[in-house]
């Protein structure tokens, strides 16, 4: 019976693993709506540490689109976020469209 029930287990972990990586993560390939999947990326993630307020405060530091690449690239080291390069760009095009207008 042990047997059965880890291997109900392990399907389950997979499944859910894959839903995952398959609506957070550009994975092979590439994304067709990088803006959205910014967002999503965003929202999924970014909020865990801090709020709109980080871009819109009135001494914030990133100043450049390279700045604010670099930026996300801390944070998502920082935090062990398990983007692919793309999905790390796709958040700085995000960012950019909706807060900073590089």
């Amino acid at each position: 019976m042990k047997i059965l029930t880890r291997q109900i287990f392990n399907s389950l972990f997979f499944l859910s693993a894959v839903g995952v990586s398959n609506t957070s993560f550009a994975g092979e390939g590439e994304i067709s709506d990088p803006i959205t999947h910014g967002e999503e990326a965003h929202k999924n993630h970014c909020y865990k540490c801090h709020t709109d307020s980080v871009y819109t405060r009135d001494n914030r530091f990133v100043k450049s689109i390279d700045a604010l690449s670099k930026q996300v690239v801390r944070c998502k080291e920082g935090s062990d976020v398990p983007w692919f390069d793309e999905d790390a760009d796709a958040v700085v095009q995000f960012l950019n469209k909706k807060y900073y207008r590089f």
